[in-house]
């Protein structure tokens, strides 16, 4: 069976560093992008099979856009500098992800998260 594909969306390159070394030491495929915009670019070229998408990007809420364009076609694990998430501008309840993880981010959090999403 091939491994599955993560994509990560933010634009901090050492989020990308330690998701790539963490979940690539755990045989998943992973793939970067660095804005919404390639991100939305990335996931429509080639779907993967989990979203890491970071909710502040170049603007507030660059994040909920991409994963409302996504329209739910994949889970998508949203990473959030916020306390509370919830506290951001916008409705939580009518965007699209699956579920959602506070930086600083634990690496042994993260790979529960993401074995639970996609195994």
């Amino acid at each position: 069976m091939p491994a599955k594909t993560i994509l990560v969306i933010d634009d901090d390159p050492d989020i990308h560093f330690f998701c790539k070394s963490l979940l690539e030491a755990e045989g998943y495929r992973v793939r970067s992008a660095i804005s919404g915009a390639t991100g939305l670019a990335a996931a429509e070229a080639e779907m993967p099979d989990l979203i890491i998408l970071d909710i502040m990007m170049e603007k507030i809420n660059t994040g909920y856009k991409v994963a409302e364009a996504l329209g739910g076609k994949v889970p998508i694990l949203m990473f959030s500098s916020m306390l509370n998430p919830s506290d951001a501008q916008f409705d939580p309840a009518q965007v699209p992800f699956t579920d959602v993880i506070s930086k600083p981010i634990a690496g042994e959090t993260l790979l529960a998260k993401v074995r639970a999403l996609i195994g």
